[in-house]
């Protein structure tokens, strides 16, 4: 072979050596992808929850008596269900209830104020109320009392019966169980659709600022979590308004209406606070998974961009500086003797 074949044979001989030598360096000094990602996004939702869950454990013995209360709460609200009666005194309820139903004459009585107003309304003038219009109009007030009456004779009626089984019986705590979940269910129902307009209305703002996806879910799980506090705290208020006429139905006496009262409230705060806590215990867990994740594609990301670059200009320039002075200078032949 000729010098010139050996000496470009030599060439690219170090230069793949020294190609390996790079490879075998860079895996050698490359750490794992479990350390460049620091933190997997399971091992970030595993820590969020053992955070949290830690959290309320100190705060629990922190406070012993509120948490005992709470747990209580939770119990009556899953568990109890009143006391029961009797069959002979069931019996005798349904009976003297049924009696004292009085929904037919009151929905006549409804129906007819219903027209009575709808003829006054449309009997008088803007300003002015002639003959014909203030003789609906005192037709209509009759119609009013009439109602009213009604409905009173019914409640005092069904108050007398209510009385023979207690506020405490389990027609009672069904009763103020029933009033609870349509509550809740109304605080639940105020949450979605306030969410529903907020997912509208954040997607529209950040396609005219451009935000990123994670940061348009972050903001609509925050509105969540708010809607979600308002709507069932508002609930919790509309029950507790709505508890003192079932307890005053049963007419119980005073020490005991106070007492039924300030446990179903208590059972009723204990079951928004829970499922509260819970949204937000779900909803830190799934934060802190999507933050690892993001860091962790980051970090790889830029560690591949890296080394990349680093292989790169090693490729460029192989030899390094010592080889780039040691080559002979552009139209070198060599002499052959």
């Amino acid at each position: 072979a000729s010098p010139g074949a050996r000496e470009t044979s030599s060439r690219e001989f170090s230069s793949d050596a020294s190609a390996s030598a790079f490879d075998a360096s860079d895996a050698m000094q490359r750490p794992p992808a479990e350390e460049t990602a620091l933190v997997a996004p399971g091992e970030a939702a595993s820590a969020a929850v053992a955070v949290l869950a830690k959290g309320v454990v100190l705060k629990a013995r922190a406070h012993p008596k509120l948490s005992l209360t709470w747990i209580a709460g939770l119990l009556i609200t899953l568990l109890a269900t009143g006391l029961r009666v009797s069959p002979e005194v069931a019996a005798s309820y349904e009976r003297d209830m049924a009696a004292a139903d009085m929904s037919e004459p009151i929905a006549r009585a409804a129906r007819r104020l219903e027209d009575l107003e709808r003829r006054h309304y449309y009997s008088k003038g803007w300003f002015t109320c002639n003959a014909e219009c203030a003789r609906n109009r005192d037709r209509a007030s009759e119609a009013r009392r009439h109602l009213g009456e009604l409905q009173r004779v019914e409640q005092a009626q069904m108050a007398e019966v209510k009385r023979t089984v207690g506020v405490f019986s389990e027609y009672g705590v069904a009763e103020t169980r029933e009033r609870f979940w349509r509550s809740f269910a109304g605080g639940q129902s105020f949450a979605k659709r306030q969410s529903m307009w907020d997912a509208l209305f954040i997607t529209l703002g950040a396609a005219r600022r451009d935000e990123s996806t994670v940061a348009i879910v972050l903001r609509w799980l925050a509105q969540l979590l708010l809607n979600f506090t308002v709507g069932l705290v508002g609930a919790l208020f509309v029950f507790a308004f709505n508890l003192w006429s079932v307890v005053f139905s049963y007419k119980p006496h005073v020490l005991t209406g106070v007492a039924f009262a300030v446990v179903a409230l208590v059972a009723a705060a204990s079951m928004v606070a829970t499922y509260l806590f819970l949204m937000y215990f779900a909803a830190a867990s799934g934060v802190a998974a999507v933050a690892a994740a993001a860091h962790a594609q980051a970090r790889i990301e830029d560690s591949t961009g890296g080394r990349a670059r680093s292989r790169v200009q090693y490729q460029q320039d192989p030899g390094g500086p010592a080889s780039s002075s040691s080559r002979p200078p552009p139209g070198y032949r060599p002499h052959s003797h």
